[in-house]
C-alpha cells in the first residue's frame, strides 16, 4: 500500500515537500551537492586502508523505484546526469545493503517520516557511517 501511494506521488513529492519546508529542502539538497563537487577531483587518502580516492560517491537511495526515475530525471534536467558520482540503488532505508562503516555522511531528510521503524532507520544509519560516500535516503 505505501509503496503505491508513493508510486502515485513520485512527479509531486518535491512540491509537497516545498510546501511543508517552504523550499529549504531544495537548499539542503543543493548543499550537499555544492559540498561534494568541492572535493570530488580531490584524491583524499582512506586512512583506514591506505587507498587514494580520487572522487567522492553519493548513493541516492529509495526503496520505490518511481521516486529513483523522478530523481534521475530531474538530475538529468539539472545537468547532473552524467554525473558518476551519483549512484541510483533502490533499497530500504531499515534494512540498506551497504557494508558497515561504509560512509562518510548520511542523511535522510524527510525520509524519516516515511519509515515504519525509526529506531531501525536510525540504527542502519549509525551502522553505515564512516568511510568515503554519501548516503542521501528518500529524499528526491
Amino acid at each position: 500500500m505505501v509503496g503505491n501511494v508513493f508510486t502515485s506521488v513520485a512527479s509531486s513529492y518535491d512540491l509537497m515537500n516545498d510546501v511543508m519546508s517552504g523550499g529549504l529542502h531544495r537548499l539542503w539538497k543543493d548543499r550537499i551537492l555544492e559540498s561534494i563537487n568541492g572535493v570530488k577531483n580531490r584524491a583524499t587518502l582512506d586512512v583506514y586502508d591506505d587507498n587514494l580516492q580520487e572522487e567522492t560517491t553519493i548513493y541516492v537511495c529509495d526503496m520505490n523505484p518511481n521516486m529513483l526515475n523522478v530523481g534521475k530525471k530531474r538530475a538529468k534536467e539539472r545537468g547532473l546526469g552524467d554525473n558518476r558520482s551519483l549512484i541510483w540503488e533502490e533499497g530500504d532505508a531499515e534494512a540498506l545493503k551497504f557494508e558497515d562503516d561504509s560512509m562518510d555522511g548520511y542523511t535522510i531528510a524527510f525520509g524519516i517520516r516515511n519509515v515504519t521503524h525509526i529506531e531501525k532507520a536510525l540504527a542502519e544509519a549509525y551502522r553505515l557511517y564512516s568511510g568515503s560516500t554519501f548516503c542521501i535516503c528518500h529524499c528526491m
